[in-house]
């Protein structure tokens, strides 16, 4: 059955303390493509996309399938706009997460991951014959990058493609087991076409990693000659996708079935690509596809704002030890208010990067951004939703309050699109130049925005010299990972103060209440840099708490009712916010509906 949407409304809070309205933050907040963002979030009441506890695996799957299709139907979501305007495809897929992370993922392997693909890989002939056929959900595609025996070494992939010029096609193998394509989502059961990453061969000439698409079902489900899929399993978390296992057979495919933006054959047999070097085209094609790390780091800043205003309402309203208010205490504001300040910072940062995106901005940048974003904004999903679901306490482990629903289906984003880990060397890669000086010493005294800027961009600056001076990336791995959160850091930190001061003035001060937080938190993390470093001492490590507390105490308020201001920001309309917790707790405890409702 369907979860009870309880209609009660949200705990009364106390506005007065705040200069900003929940109203003008989300005018601002969400301020592109208002008009998509808005029909999405009306389209969602619809009863498909109410929560659903009670179903078996294969029926949530196929619950999954309804609603892909549903919102096909809507219009909203289309692989043209990878090409046409990358900024409302964003806009029409960020809603989702709102209503379960299985949708989320099932139409981003639709649409990001097959339908981008052949949309920014392909040329006019494949958008033509696939692209309108995907947008309507006729044609569910899945995308078959990894390999059972490579997962972020995708140059090192087993499955080959050889030309035959004799029958003008590709004849596809998967060589071992080690070579099938593992975690395929939508394969398992409802994917019709398939986009395969493979080594290509021609003329006996080895000419790197190319993308292909091909059908693996025929129109009535039948799996195509020479294909061979296999169930993954049940999973921790986000069961509505059919993941699933494929080898391919010698299977024969037509030479229109190359993704040819990159790379072509012409009538003679013959290989052309503009890009020569094998490792710089490789780098061109999956740079490409940075829409999906893009939208999987929006889904986790998502994530948070949902886990955040659900915790937030539940501490405003919850007493504990006579009428105080659980969020009142300041272990509990240390916990909420940084995942707040968090949440804005990452928010910000991801307008500035789709806006790159949009603007069709240095690849290489985009690449660059877009991999440390998603580390950064994955990594902190796991850590607000963890600190969300103990705010709530033993309501926080109840599938109707969403919180933990979130935490188990969203585990892989850490992984998947790339291992945070790998991807934050990546970035090292990108920002590391000879010639790089020691950045002068500081010190920081009074943790002013000046100089809780100066630090972050001093840590960044200092391990990028530590890690020129070691020479061996390898060894020092771990610092790697360290520089590319240094890297996001200072960049968001330093995003946010410039929108405070683009921001309407109503709205400035409450931002930078959240800025300075935001910052002062990340120095905190890394306390152990700045006091080994001498950029603060023992007192000033001391002075770091205090004012990391006193922080905590003015973006929280009083009871932590202007946490709940701020999470009425976000814009998540009242239909998607189903946990009962976050409508009246009591009310859905002395319900005598409780414990009936599965």
């Amino acid at each position: 059955m369907t979860s009870k949407v309880w209609a009660i409304r949200a705990p009364e809070v106390d506005r007065s303390s705040s200069a900003a309205s929940s109203q003008e933050l989300s005018k601002y907040l969400n301020r592109d493509y208002v008009e998509v963002r808005e029909a999405i979030l009306e389209y969602l009441k619809h009863d498909l996309f109410k929560p659903r506890y009670d179903l078996s695996f294969y029926e949530f799957r196929d619950l999954t399938q309804e609603r892909l299709k549903h919102l096909a139907k809507g219009n909203f979501i289309s692989c043209f706009d990878h090409i046409n305007d990358p900024g409302r495809f964003f806009a029409g897929m960020e809603a989702l997460t709102y209503v379960d992370y299985s949708i989320t993922i099932k139409c981003g392997v639709h649409y990001t991951l097959a339908g981008g693909a052949i949309a920014l890989l392909g040329t006019r002939k494949h958008h033509n014959k696939y692209l309108p056929l995907m947008d309507s959900g006729e044609l569910p595609g899945c995308f078959a990058m990894t390999e059972l025996g490579h997962g972020s070494n995708v140059m090192g992939i087993e499955t080959t493609a050889v030309y035959d010029h004799a029958r003008n096609s590709f004849v596809l193998n998967t060589g071992s087991d080690l070579a099938s394509k593992v975690w395929i989502g939508g394969a398992s059961q409802y994917g019709r076409l398939c986009t395969v990453f493979a080594q290509l061969t021609v003329g006996g000439d080895y000419k790197g990693v190319h993308v292909f698409v091909m059908r693996i079902r025929d129109d009535e489900g039948n799996l195509c000659k020479g294909v061979r899929i296999e169930e993954m399993g049940h999973k921790m978390g986000m069961n509505g996708v059919d993941n699933g296992r494929i080898w391919f057979d010698n299977v024969v495919l037509d030479k229109d079935s190359l993704l040819d933006r990159y790379a072509s054959i012409d009538e003679q047999g013959m290989y052309h690509s503009p890009i020569k070097s094998i490792p710089a085209r490789f780098g061109a094609m999956v740079g490409a596809l940075s829409t999906g790390r893009v939208c999987i780091a929006q889904s986790a800043v998502d994530a948070c704002k949902l886990g955040l205003t659900i915790a937030c309402r539940y501490s405003s309203d919850r007493p504990q030890f006579g009428k105080r208010k659980i969020g009142s205490y300041l272990t509990h504001k240390r916990r909420l208010a940084p995942g707040v300040a968090q949440t804005y910072a990452l928010h910000l940062m991801m307008l500035q990067l789709k806006g790159l995106v949009n603007d069709r901005h240095d690849p290489k940048k985009i690449h660059n951004l877009s991999s440390g974003l998603k580390a950064a904004a994955t990594w902190t999903r796991v850590d607000v939703l963890q600190k969300c679901r103990e705010c709530c306490g033993g309501m926080g482990l109840l599938s109707e309050n969403q919180i933990g629903g979130m935490i188990v289906d969203m585990n892989v984003d850490v992984t998947f699109e790339g291992d945070n880990t790998v991807l934050m060397q990546q970035v090292v890669k990108g920002i590391l130049a000879k010639g790089i000086k020691k950045p002068d010493p500081i010190q920081v005294r009074n943790y002013s925005i000046e100089e809780l800027l100066e630090a972050l961009k001093y840590r960044e600056d200092l391990l990028k010299y530590k890690l020129v001076q070691l020479g061996d990336l390898d060894a020092n791995q771990d610092t790697c990972v360290d520089l590319g959160w240094a890297y996001a850091d200072y960049l968001t930190a330093e995003n946010f103060f410039k929108e405070v001061q683009r921001a309407p003035p109503a709205l400035r001060d409450t931002l930078q209440e959240l800025a300075v937080l935001f910052a002062l938190e990340k120095m905190e993390r890394n306390a152990v840099f700045y006091v080994c470093d001498g950029v603060i001492d023992a007192d000033g490590l001391e002075n770091l708490r205090r004012r990391v507390n006193d922080q905590c105490n003015v973006v929280s308020g009083a009871d932590g009712e202007r946490l709940n201001i701020l999470c009425e920001g976000f814009g998540i309309p009242e239909h998607l916010i189903t946990a009962p917790i976050a409508k009246g707790w009591r009310e859905f405890h002395t319900s005598p509906e409780i414990g009936a409702r599965m």
